[in-house]
């Protein structure tokens, strides 16, 4: 593929229409598990255990919360202190 095909391709797909119909309530809504145990975290700063100079947030992490706001929560505030402490 030439260039111009393939950035054609890519946006054909990255700009395809993929409307909502509908969702099937709360009763069906659902969180996924798994991702970097929190171990190999330290917590105070979410600095990787494992390598130097990662810091890991949200829900890269294996945590996970009841539907109501509390995982948005995680991430946002270990997003925060993530980023205070890799910019130290």
């Amino acid at each position: 593929m030439t260039r111009d095909e393939r950035r054609r391709a890519i946006r054909t797909i990255v700009e395809l229409p993929l409307p909502v119909t509908r969702d099937r309530g709360f009763d069906y809504a659902e969180v996924t598990a798994g991702g970097v145990p929190l171990s190999e975290i330290e917590l105070s700063t979410m600095h990787s255990r494992v390598c130097e100079g990662l810091y890991l947030c949200g829900e890269i992490l294996d945590v996970d919360g009841k539907i109501g706001g509390y995982n948005f929560q995680w991430a946002w505030a270990t997003g925060r202190l993530a980023g205070i402490s890799a910019a130290v």
